[in-house]
């Protein structure tokens, strides 16, 4: 009894100390993370470094920046990755082979990033939806926007089937939709961004329609990015991941709230310019609510890969979600809540 007293006098006279002894001590206090250099994919993890989030947790994280994200199943394989950022086009041919990865935290919808891009010709001969179905649209073969399309020519009455692609990279695409060679370009920022500048006019995107009469939010393309950790750091580590959760939910909110301080972190982070950075940053959706959707979109990309034959097998989606972490960090996160069972 007498020390209960005491240690309840000291949670009440230590600053912090009720917090750090409800939260659990980290496990380990220095961990890497394997992080795209990206600002739709890492800018929290670069936020929160920056401003030191992770030390105020009682941790060091060190960035292992990365430019590929397509390289993540390849070096995930040789079993030294425990914590990074990751797509569903990254996560679902890990777990496809049988390796352990989870989702355990979404980060932001990078949709908006995502975009089909009508040249100056497409322009004026596109008056309708209908009219989608005469273009010739240079994009790369199997890429995720190509979701955006289907679910765009689903919607509007629009047969997919009669569209015309072109395989190109998305910095070729920039150059034929300027030459006129092909009538639309679907790609991704920044390269959509040079293709606008050269007088393209952005159709639709993965969750903004600007087709008139249907102009508005849509659900084209459910891709997020978030943050991904191997069923051994989850296991034997929950306390340090739960402390790189709530230093990553100090970031979003730091983003979301402080745009201009961030973008400056996430421009000198990403090598890039502050100006691209601010516009890519302005299309993306900074949120760490695990919602139904991004259920919902780990699904349809299942889908979409096992009908490229870049999967053996479909898995089930719920498969790839843990969210028992995020939940205990903030329960008015998790929105949606996976019941799976750490492998």
């Amino acid at each position: 009894m007498r020390l209960l007293t005491v240690m309840l006098a000291l949670l009440l006279v230590l600053p912090g100390a009720s917090a750090a002894f409800a939260q659990g001590k980290p496990e380990v206090t220095e961990i890497d993370a394997w992080l795209v250099r990206d600002p739709q994919m890492s800018a929290q993890f670069a936020v929160a470094d920056q401003m030191g989030y992770f030390k105020e947790q009682g941790i060091k994280v060190n960035p292992r920046w990365y430019i590929a994200g397509t390289d993540l199943p390849s070096m995930w394989g040789a079993g030294n990755i425990h914590l990074g950022t990751a797509t569903a086009t990254m996560v679902v041919p890990i777990a496809a082979s049988g390796q352990a990865i989870y989702s355990i935290a979404p980060q932001s919808d990078i949709a908006g990033t995502q975009q089909i891009v009508l040249g100056k010709k497409a322009q004026e001969m596109v008056r309708s939806p209908k009219d989608f179905e005469k273009l010739k649209i240079g994009m790369p073969k199997g890429a995720s926007v190509t979701l955006a399309i289907e679910s765009m020519a689903k919607e509007t009455g629009v047969d997919f089937s009669k569209i015309q692609f072109v395989n190109l990279a998305p910095p070729d695409s920039v150059t034929a939709l300027a030459k006129g060679d092909i009538d639309a370009m679907a790609g991704w920022a920044p390269w959509v961004f040079n293709a606008v500048k050269n007088g393209g006019k952005v159709y639709f995107t993965g969750n903004r329609s600007y087709i008139p009469g249907k102009e508005g939010q849509v659900d084209w393309l459910l891709v997020h990015a978030g943050v991904v950790a191997s069923g051994k750091m989850l296991k034997d580590n929950p306390n340090t991941v739960k402390a790189v959760l709530r230093a990553l939910e100090k970031a979003t909110r730091t983003i979301n709230t402080d745009r201009e301080a961030s973008v400056k972190i996430v421009a000198r982070e990403m090598k890039m310019d502050e100006g691209l950075a601010r516009d890519i940053m302005a299309l993306n959706i900074y949120s760490m609510e695990m919602t139904p959707k991004i259920y919902k979109g780990m699904g349809d990309f299942i889908d979409f890969l096992h009908s490229l034959n870049r999967i053996p097998q479909k898995i089930a989606p719920e498969s790839v979600f843990y969210t028992k972490l995020l939940k205990e960090v903030d329960p008015a996160l998790v929105k949606w809540e996976s019941k799976t069972e750490l492998k």
